[in-house]
């Protein structure tokens, strides 16, 4: 299965400033959303914990299952 992550304008704005400041990179978040521990908040929005930060993200699949898209919403910080 391809994963594909889509960082479009309108999401990159917050999420690259919420990077910043938690000092999360882009290698981090995408090792945050292959490793983590996922947990389902509603339908199709998860969030991926992984070492001091997580990762709320939405993610479409193909219904055949060829691919799946990732739309990083936002980082935070988890004790």
């Amino acid at each position: 299965m391809v994963l594909k992550v889509n960082l479009s304008e309108k999401r990159q704005r917050h999420l690259l400033d919420r990077m910043i400041l938690r000092g999360v990179s882009r290698e981090e978040l995408l090792q945050a959303i292959q490793r983590g521990t996922k947990r389902r908040q509603r339908e199709r929005l998860y969030e991926s914990r992984y070492r001091y930060f997580s990762v709320v993200y939405e993610e479409i699949t193909d219904p055949r299952g060829r691919w799946r898209k990732i739309y990083p919403i936002t980082v935070k910080v988890t004790p």
